[in-house]
């Protein structure tokens, strides 16, 4: 009786560990946006620009996407408003950043840069890899919630053998 109890709290473990992992690359995604926001709000907070609101509304939205994925550990849910939300925002940023590195509106976002061909490169190719990233996990979000991710298929086969 006492080893039936022990196997059936082991897969109930075993399913909520995969349920959780679904979510994994959305987990970094957030973290990495996460920070590069952090660090953005830092410098311009730091070169006493009022266009910090815009990182540190990303990362606020990004706190909430983070702690509303913990969450998932106890309450398994297909639908984060949230994580959504932001990656659609990261995403909008992305693409109004492209448009403006090459005009006069650069030094407004980022004062704290020289304006020189390897720093719009480099910057290029953080938003553009941002934006991929954003637009990536949106598309997994959205297989997520109606359940046509793979993990969800393994769930489903794991589920078939141990039951």
């Amino acid at each position: 009786m006492m080893i039936n109890a022990q196997f059936d709290k082991s897969k109930k473990l075993s399913l909520t560990n995969l349920y959780f992992n679904r979510f994994l690359a959305i987990r970094y995604s957030t973290a990495f946006l996460l920070f590069l926001n952090l660090y953005w709000a830092v410098f311009l907070l730091g070169s006493k620009s009022y266009t910090a609101i815009l990182p540190i509304t990303l990362f606020t939205l990004g706190a909430l996407t983070a702690f509303e994925q913990v969450k998932l550990y106890r309450n398994h849910d297909n639908f984060l408003p949230f994580a959504k939300l932001f990656f659609q925002m990261m995403l909008l940023m992305c693409g109004v950043l492209v448009i403006t590195l090459y005009t006069s509106l650069f030094h407004l976002f980022f004062p704290f840069l020289k304006d020189s061909q390897s720093v719009l490169n480099t910057i290029m190719g953080l938003l553009i890899g941002s934006g991929v990233m954003a637009f990536l996990m949106l598309k997994r979000l959205a297989k997520i919630q109606r359940n046509e991710d793979k993990h969800f298929k393994r769930i489903q086969a794991y589920e078939e053998i141990i039951n």
